[in-house]
């Protein structure tokens, strides 16, 4: 593996592209030397800087800058800046010396100057730790022997014994193998850490996971506890709601058949009264009654009339009297007059009265028929009833009935006395003895059988009804009575009056005049009309009794049957209570089952499988839901916490079992990585330290030169590495023992080395250390030590800065001769001023600095040259 070409843009001076290509093998497994000349300041050491920043310098410091933006063309007078520097290596890998599965690749670094930078292989972006792990592999020492410039062989000797101990890390081919030891303290660090951290939230969650796990036993236990009070709740629930459900059902099947009953009553009912409308219309009396009617009225307007002619006479008379100083005469004829039309009102009001009288008489008649029927079926009833209870109460209806007829008289006696205190007195003991009446049919109906009581309780109100009735009927035919007589009293008086009155007037007259005679010939006439009339009306009342009595009948059967529908609406209403009692009951039952089961699903559809006793599950329901309150209200989000905390916890134990498992693979890695190291190290270390001593002696013709390896004080540094130690409750004390050392183990390499000692004594000198020796003895010394490592473990190219800038020519041609012998293991690229070194150049590279300070390469091949 070898270096073919660098290319370089933007790159401190050189802002233009430029690119060094460098001789292959030569010949005899030969690598070409490449020299870069030029005068001071025209930035060939660029070269060797974009080199070493190629391979990965983090150094500003060894870059020669300030800040990272330095390494990019900052312009100049004649130029502007850059905003990119790019560094491209391409590599020669036909022997794979480096991991890669190429022939060829190119290492490229690029930066920008907002800060941006990225490293590429083959122009795919990887991570430095890639680039660094990829050039330990093939040997390349980017930080120390790859690239060499005149500042690192002056410092290498000045620098401490720790601080050498890296560049042998990297002389001795074991910074691969530090890389990956580095790498994997790191993880073991890391994994520790997260140990730490992971044990600490155990600490953490562990209490509160007990406490979780007790509330979930809680839970567990209310669980069960639930399960069984659901299970009781559902065996108790099935009973009762199926009960109540079936009672329910039951009340409202019978509502159904009273309902349909009824609606057969009412039908017959409707069908009773359309007929009893029917008689009514169609009563041909009725018409010739009312015929008669307005017979009647059309004469009485008529005789109304004479009378007003028959006054207008009398008043002229009157008038006549009057002038003739007759005012008694006058008088007379105008009482007469008065006393005529009180006569004509009283002849009607009688006529009215009689009718009245007769038709109460019948409805006397009539009621006093339905009340002996009506009480001859109570009395049978009662009768086929047959029980002592009933017999009893019929004793009691008997006497009732008794006590109610006395109350009647006492009402006719009160009105033939015409007293209405008397008469409102005996009314209210008469509804008294209804109501009390009420009552006992009332008590009939609750000792008797169903349908026996439901008949006599219609008969006894029927009853009770036309007693009300009764009552009516004889007080309106005692008041009418007795009016019809005062009325015929007040008559013969009038009439008495008026044939005194006309005596009194005929004497006084002489006689009546012509016309008022006519006149009460038309009158006498109209009376006689009249007369005819109402007896022919008083016939019609006759014709009509037949009618009446059936048509009282038909109001009778009427009233009956409302009754009896009135009963079956009694025993509705109370059906209907009942079934409302029982929904009220099934309600709240349901309330209940969706408080405590959540619906009614499971208690509908299955009935209770066997016989429950209802006192011994109430009381196990009491005792369960007791026990429920003793565990108390448990957050049912508790379980869905203890779960995530749960997993939580056991997450960190595997995560605690995964880091112990990684920290002991680490472990083991890392003492394989050591045991490489040391033996790698030990190896190498003992070819260079020949090899160091072989090329001081060449360099200096003589002399003593050696490497020491001053080792470590591994109980020292580890207890002087206690005074890191970090805090306790930060990390659990296993863990701090182990990271304590681990940073041992990253103090101190796997080789056990505090660092290098170098001792250098040129012939003929007696020196204790290397800082007696002059500037041109510590660079031979210097350069000495890189020759060995570089043939013991030599890197595919070396760059060297100007290394012979403190030699003189002896010494630099000596320095030629072992680059020459040792470019068959490495390819050399020398940045020099020195001849000898131009001397043995296979090309040959010149620097120039342009006027705009932008640098420039030119480039000749000293082999061609010379054969031309």
């Amino acid at each position: 593996m070898y270096l073919e070409k660098l290319e370089v843009q933007g790159f401190k001076s050189f802002a233009n592209k430029n690119s060094l290509v460098f001789p292959g093998i030569i010949d005899q497994d030969r690598r070409g030397l490449t020299a870069v000349v030029g005068p001071n300041g025209s930035g060939k050491s660029n070269i060797a800087d974009s080199v070493r920043w190629a391979l990965g310098e983090q150094s500003m410091k060894t870059l020669r800058g300030k800040k990272s933006e330095d390494v990019i063309f900052s312009g100049s007078d004649k130029k502007g800046k850059l905003g990119m520097a790019e560094v491209s290596l391409f590599f020669n890998n036909e022997d794979r010396q480096a991991p890669l599965d190429f022939s060829h690749f190119v290492l490229t670094r690029r930066l920008y100057r907002d800060g941006e930078s990225e490293y590429l292989i083959n122009n795919a972006k990887v991570r430095l730790l890639d680039v660094q792990m990829l050039l330990a592999k093939a040997n390349v020492g980017q930080k120390t022997y790859s690239v060499i410039g005149q500042g690192t062989v002056e410092g290498f000797l000045n620098t401490s014994l720790s601080e050498r101990k890296e560049f042998f890390d990297e002389a001795t081919g074991v910074k691969q193998f530090q890389i990956k030891r580095d790498d994997s303290l790191n993880k073991l660090r890391s994994s520790l850490e997260h140990l730490g951290q992971a044990e600490m939230l155990l600490a953490e969650i562990e209490p509160r996971l007990g406490h979780l796990t007790r509330q979930v036993t809680k839970l567990k236990k209310r669980g069960e506890v639930e399960v069984e009070l659901r299970e009781l709740q559902l065996a108790y629930y099935r009973t009762v709601w199926h009960e109540l459900n079936d009672r329910f059902k039951e009340a409202n099947e019978k509502l159904l058949v009273l309902e349909k009953n009824k609606q057969v009553k009412e039908k017959k009912l409707i069908s009773l009264q359309n007929e009893l409308e029917s008689l009514e219309r169609n009563s041909s009396s009725d018409r010739e009654f009312n015929t008669l009617q307005r017979t009647l009225a059309e004469k009485q307007v008529e005789k109304e009339k004479i009378a007003a002619e028959l006054a207008k006479i009398d008043a002229r008379l009157e008038v006549g009297l009057e002038r003739a100083g007759k005012f008694d005469t006058a008088f007379l004829k105008r009482r007469q007059g008065e006393l005529d039309r009180e006569k004509i009102r009283l002849d009607e009001e009688l006529v009215r009265l009689n009718e009245t009288v007769v038709s109460a008489k019948k409805d006397v008649d009539a009621l006093e028929i339905d009340r002996e029927k009506l009480t001859k079926e109570i009395t049978a009833l009662h009768e086929a009833l047959g029980s002592d209870e009933a017999i009893s109460r019929d004793d009691e209806l008997v006497k009732m009935e008794k006590r109610l007829n006395k109350s009647l008289e006492m009402l006719g006696v009160a009105e033939q006395l015409e007293d209405p205190v008397m008469i409102k007195r005996a009314l209210t003991e008469l509804r008294k003895e209804l109501s009390e009446l009420s009552e006992l049919a009332a008590h009939l109906t609750q000792s008797s059988s169903k349908k026996t009581q439901s008949s006599l309780v219609a008969l006894t109100q029927r009853k009770e009804a036309i007693l009300e009735r009764l009552v009516d009927s004889r007080h309106t035919l005692t008041v009418n009575e007795e009016r019809l007589r005062l009325e015929e009293t007040k008559r013969k008086d009038i009439e008495r009056e008026l044939s005194s009155i006309a005596n009194t007037v005929k004497s006084d007259t002489g006689a009546n005049p012509a016309d008022r005679q006519a006149v009460e010939q038309n009158l006498a006439a109209i009376d006689k009309e009249l007369t005819s009339i109402r007896q022919r009306l008083s016939v019609y009342t006759n014709e009509q009794t037949e009618a009446r009595q059936k048509f009282f009948a038909l109001q009778s059967s009427l009233q009956t049957l409302q009754n009896e529908i009135n009963s079956i609406a009694n025993e509705l209403n109370e059906n209907k209570v009942e079934a409302a009692r029982q929904e009220t009951k099934l309600e709240d039952l349901e309330n209940g089952i969706r408080q405590d089961l959540g619906g009614l699903k499971e208690v509908r559809d299955e009935r209770a499988k066997e016989s429950l006793d209802r006192s011994s599950v109430q009381d196990k329901i009491m005792q369960l839901k007791r026990q429920m309150e003793l565990i108390g209200g448990i957050d049912p989000e508790i379980e869905s916490e203890y779960i995530s905390t749960k997993e939580r916890h056991d997450f960190l134990m595997n995560q605690v079992d995964d880091l112990l498992a990684t920290g002991q693979s680490l472990e083991q890695v890392i003492e394989e990585l050591d045991a490489k190291i040391k033996e790698r190290f030990d190896k190498e270390f003992k070819i260079i330290s020949q090899k160091f001593e072989e090329y001081f002696k060449i360099l200096f013709n003589g002399g003593i030169a050696k490497i020491i390896k001053v080792m470590a004080d591994d109980e020292n540094d580890e207890k002087d590495d206690t005074k890191e130690e970090v805090p306790e409750p930060v990390i659990m004390s296993a863990s701090a023992t182990k990271l304590k050392r681990i940073k041992y183990l990253q103090k101190y390499n796997a080789t056990g080395l505090a660092g290098i000692e170098i001792q250098a004594t040129p012939p003929g000198k007696k020196i204790k250390s290397i800082t007696m020796l002059s500037g041109g003895e510590r660079a031979l010394t210097a350069i000495a030590l890189i020759c060995a490592i570089i043939s013991a473990n030599p890197s595919p190219f070396v760059v060297l800065d100007e290394v012979d800038a403190a030699l003189d020519e002896a010494n630099s041609e000596r320095l030629a001769k072992i680059l020459d012998d040792l470019s068959h293991k490495t390819q050399f690229i020398v940045i020099t001023h020195n001849r000898a070194s131009m001397l043995r150049a296979a090309v040959l590279y010149g620097v120039t600095m342009q006027e705009d300070g932008v640098s420039k390469l030119l480039s000749i091949k000293l082999d061609e040259a010379k054969f031309r």
